[in-house]
């Protein structure tokens, strides 16, 4: 059983290992001896104490432990018609007698019962002390009263490892889930070149260390501050489809500017793809264009290259246009010896112009499989536009 656990725990993404495992089994051991049973609101928390070393996996832990100790029916149309009846609870007054005489089932045996519950109850059922219902003494259900039972739906004064399993409130402390510019600009000061750089200055603690070591002899230490010598550079496709996802984009440029700790930081717009060019505006203006040989120039390869955008288009956009449309009629008018260098010719030109590069997609992994973002897909590592993903790309360029 617990075997399956923790291997349920690791499919989903709980990155827990065999010691923490084995540690988990000897609290269960030592807890079982000492109490004879554990009931499964103290296994939840036994288990997720020895497990979860992250509060960001605690929504994991819920799926898991919820998939390997809670789940209680596989047939969603009576799930959707059982919270239905239980959302409808009626208050029901119960004395001290029925309260005294209220149902109590072993902890092993909870859930084996309800399941037989949900395998025979055909009707709804308030104030009862058998089946799921609400306002009684029964084991299970809502709103009523039960020393030892498992809330289904609904709010109780007594809580069950299995309610709050049900309920996943640890799912806003997903990486995937909460991308803001704080969060943002963490992932990205672990970008980081360091060299010494600057005149000699006196290092206080070394001085010391060195005198010491010296028996008392003085021996005066200067060092240079080490400084970070990464220079980074942020692509972002904008208009069209990638409109919607305009805040996303905006708190990562506003987290990349805020973080002051790279030697220089310059950022660049595209329309869909590069073609021969990108720009220092938003507004993709000419008189804003910089051409991607120009660019190659201004920066050395060692420069770190992060690209937005949702590599979403018109196959021909990416393999036949040489251009905007714009671009394309006024390079046939005036300038007949343009580029005819395809969009992702372009975007192999510019992956191949910097050592490192990622490729940041706002769009969910599994809307991949279009034809224009797998041919981007084969050119730039591409990671999702997220904290987790984020945290990915920097590992990638750093």
């Amino acid at each position: 059983m617990f075997l399956n656990f923790f291997y349920t725990l690791r499919n989903n993404g709980a990155p827990v290992s065999t010691r923490e495992f084995l540690d988990f089994i000897k609290v269960i051991q030592t807890f079982g001896d000492e109490k004879s049973s554990v009931s499964l609101e103290e296994l939840y928390s036994i288990a997720r104490t020895c497990l979860i070393k992250d509060v960001k996996h605690f929504d994991a832990y819920d799926l898991s432990f919820a998939q390997c100790f809670g789940e209680l029916s596989s047939d969603e149309d009576f799930k959707s018609k059982l919270m239905s009846w239980l959302e409808q609870a009626k208050k029901t007054h119960l004395d001290e007698q029925r309260k005294k005489n209220a149902m109590n089932l072993p902890s092993e045996e909870l859930l084996k019962e309800l399941q037989e519950r949900l395998k025979t109850q055909k009707e709804r059922h308030d104030g009862g002390n058998h089946w799921v219902g609400t306002g009684g003494t029964s084991a299970f259900g809502h709103s009523g009263f039960n020393p030892n039972g498992i809330r289904v739906g609904g709010s109780s004064g007594q809580r069950s490892a299995l309610a709050v399993a049900g309920e996943r409130k640890f799912r806003e402390y997903r990486h995937d889930e909460k991308l803001d510019v704080r969060n943002i600009k963490v992932a990205l000061k672990k970008l980081r070149e360091l060299r010494n750089s600057g005149r000699n200055e006196l290092n206080l603690d070394k001085s010391i260390d060195r005198t010491c070591q010296n028996m008392g002899e003085v021996e005066i230490v200067h060092t240079r501050k080490r400084k970070n010598d990464l220079r980074l550079i942020l692509m972002m496709d904008v208009g069209g489809s990638m409109t919607e996802h305009s805040m996303r984009v905006e708190k990562l440029f506003s987290a990349a500017h805020q973080v002051n700790h790279f030697k220089s930081f310059d950022a660049y717009y595209f329309h869909n793809v590069m073609y021969d060019k990108v720009y220092t505006d938003a507004s993709l203006r000419y008189d804003k264009a910089m051409d991607l040989e120009s660019l190659s120039k201004k920066f050395t390869r060692d420069t770190r290259l992060i690209v937005v955008g949702d590599a979403y288009m018109a196959p021909y956009e990416l393999f036949q246009m040489t251009g905007t449309m714009r671009d394309f009629y006024w390079s046939l008018r005036e300038n007949p010896k343009a580029s005819n260098r395809t969009g992702i010719e372009r975007v192999r030109q510019l992956n191949q112009m910097f050592k490192k590069s990622v490729w940041l997609n706002p769009e969910p992994s599994s809307l991949w499989s279009s034809p224009t973002i797998a041919a981007i897909k084969s050119v730039f590592p591409m990671r999702e536009l997220t904290i987790e993903g984020i945290s990915k790309a920097v590992k990638d360029i750093a």
